[in-house]
């Protein structure tokens, strides 16, 4: 019975660990999996109740809360995301108390889930404490950098999920883990259009290991019609069309090569393997390809048509394919950061020195050499502490990886395979590439660092695969890498303000609870001072249940505990945008008394005929923080 297999630092493939021969194995391999989850869980809900970005937590509650009170996203609100998040926070909000604190033990429950998944990919390439280790350092790079309860994240835990089930589908050939794979897609489409990305990174594998299968059972009967392989080249030139399509708004050097570049070359990778390597006649191979695709497209199909089902018999069908498919492309007119330049690549060398110097090694490293590499990380981190230039050499030298990654995945899988080498490593490794290549897209359009975040954990599951191609005599190297990166998050990125992250290190401010019954999460005190303020004063003035919070400020009506009478989160989403004068008609068709007016995140500020108006109708003001306060008697 298989219970493990493993990648030695000795042999490029080990055995499967069989429990009836290697019982003291199996109880390690048990033992370190443990104290990776516990160390990974106690960690993370350290940093989980820490930090907030408004805008972030804002729309998320407040979408939720609107669902718990029975409306639609898409239908009766500008929801941002596809809206099956919304459902599910909601449900969490019925059991477990309508705050923000509550969205966060949501997604660490994801977490705990997702810990396990990771430690299992690893472990497919290097033994159970390295496994570990490489685990850690995907931990330290995910939500201990941003707690927040995102989409984002949710995107990237089910394609961890959906990547091992892929994995698992690799050792044992059966369906269901294609089905499973299909099935953690449609779910990630249903939290965030962006689940797209990694379904297409699994199409990408399955059409590679359709190939592979293709080519290994061939005998002495070579011939391959052309059908198949022009079928598979159109349908990637259309992929990479695709590519060029999503990036089109904002196309610059810097987003051809780390959003459209390794999704091409993958794609190239393929159609090179299609037209130079046998893989038997047409028929054949489009019956192996639907084996393998039509599992996998409905697990898809089972979430997804259940919840366009449901909204069909809400009515609101056609809200929902607007507000998922057309409205997204209209955001990314007003909102871009573009990712950093090509040059910015040259962070690696330092990285890619020791890497050479690792592969070239005669033999492991001496005493003196070991001591001499470590202090000099450790000299690179302490100095990393005031040094904004060093800070950020290392991240992006991370930010960069990769496309570097993808272009060495490439050159292996490309290059004729050795007779000792494994099959299945090269699918492995494929399938990491694919899925890491498409989710790195999550960053296009908005290239902050939060959202590297929200891809950095695949990078070192997809270096581990590639890692497992070479033998390295100074192994010692790698593993002091992996340390100094979990150092330099634990250190200099978990610990650092949101707004510095990628740029500087700059310590986190004295965090305060959001004392209000729907806050639970600690934020830097100015900002707990303004909220507990404005809540409070608002409570006061509001009558009638209603408030208007402008521009950018849905974060006000879920901590208020107030409805907001349009369906607007953010103005600049508005299309069409509503006049003052239809604005002015809402808020006195619903009786609103008093009123929000704040700096705008995205959105340009209010018009000076709005303000006059708002002036007119709320005559009172005191200012709270960043806020205006206005009202009426």
């Amino acid at each position: 019975m298989t219970l493990l297999r493993a990648h030695d630092t000795e042999d490029l493939q080990a055995e499967p660990i069989a429990v009836s021969r290697l019982p003291r194995q199996f109880l390690d391999w048990r033992l370190v999996l443990v104290v990776f989850l516990l160390v990974s869980a106690l960690y993370v809900r350290w940093h989980l109740r820490n930090g907030w970005i408004p805008i972030d937590d804002g729309p998320v509650a407040e979408t939720a809360r609107r669902v718990m009170e029975g409306q639609v996203p898409h239908r009766d609100f500008d929801e941002l995301y596809t809206g099956g998040l919304a459902y599910v926070n909601a449900a969490a909000f019925r059991a477990l108390g309508t705050n923000l604190w509550t969205l966060r033990l949501v997604l660490f429950g994801v977490f705990l889930a997702w810990a396990p998944a990771v430690f299992y990919i690893t472990s497919r390439f290097v033994r159970p404490l390295a496994a570990a280790g490489v685990g850690f350092l995907a931990v330290v790079w995910s939500l201990p950098n941003y707690p927040g309860a995102m989409a984002s994240w949710y995107n990237l835990f089910l394609a961890t999920f959906g990547t091992a089930a892929l994995l698992r589908y690799l050792e044992d050939s059966k369906a269901r883990w294609l089905f499973i794979a299909g099935v953690a897609g449609g779910l990630s489409f249903l939290v965030k259009v962006i689940g797209l990305y990694y379904i297409a990174g699994a199409l990408l594998f399955l059409v590679f290991h359709a190939h592979a299968l293709g080519a290994s059972s061939l005998t002495a009967d070579k011939r391959s019609s052309r059908g198949y392989e022009a079928f598979v080249t159109v349908s990637l030139l259309v992929f990479v069309a695709a590519l060029l399509l999503v990036v089109r708004s904002h196309l610059q050097a810097t987003e051809f090569v780390q959003f459209v570049l390794p999704g091409a070359l993958l794609a190239a990778l393929l159609i090179r393997n299609e037209w130079t390597e046998p893989a038997g006649p047409s028929r054949a191979r489009f019956v192996m390809l639907a084996r393998l695709v039509l599992p996998f497209l409905a697990g898809i199909a089972l979430p997804v048509a259940l919840y366009f089902a449901f909204y069909v018999h809400a009515g609101a069908l056609g809200a929902l394919l607007n507000g998922v498919f057309v409205a997204p492309q209209r955001r990314l007119s007003f909102i871009a950061v573009f990712a950093p330049e090509p040059a910015t690549m040259l962070a690696l060398v330092p990285f890619a020195a020791f890497a050479i110097l690792a592969y070239r090694a005669k033999g492991r490293l001496t005493r003196r050499e070991t001591i001499l590499f470590a202090l000099m990380l450790l000299l690179l981190l302490r100095a990393t502490r005031g040094n904004g230039l060093l800070y950020r050499t290392i991240w992006l030298a991370a930010r960069s990886l990769l496309p570097l990654l993808v272009i060495g995945g490439i050159l292996l899988l490309s290059r004729k395979r050795k007779p000792d080498s494994s099959p299945l490593l090269h699918e492995q490794t494929m399938l990491l590439l694919a899925v890491t290549a498409m989710c790195s897209l999550v960053q296009f359009p908005y290239a902050v660092a939060t959202y590297f975040g929200y891809v950095a954990p695949l990078i070192p599951l997809v270096s581990l695969a590639l890692y497992s191609h070479v033998r390295l005599p100074a192994r010692t190297i790698p593993a002091m890498l992996v340390a100094f990166f979990i150092a330099f998050a634990i250190l200099r990125t978990n610990s650092t303000q949101l707004a510095s992250k990628g740029n500087t290190y700059q310590r986190q401010p004295a965090l305060a609870m959001l004392t209000m019954e729907r806050g639970g999460v600690r934020v830097p005190i100015d900002q707990a001072l303004s909220y507990d303020s404005l809540v409070k004063k608002l409570r006061i003035h509001a009558r009638g249940g209603y408030t208007w919070a402008s521009p950018d400020s849905p974060e006000v009506y879920f901590l208020a505990g107030l409805d907001n009478p349009t369906r607007t989160l953010f103005e600049v989403f508005d299309s069409p945008p509503s006049t003052p004068r239809e604005i002015m008609r809402i808020l006195e068709a619903h009786g609103v008394t008093a009123i929000v007016l704040s700096s705008p995140s995205f959105s340009p500020p209010i018009s000076h005929e709005m303000y006059q108006l708002v002036s007119a109708r709320f005559p009172h003001a005191e200012e709270v923080g960043p806020f205006q306060l206005r009202w009426r008697d």
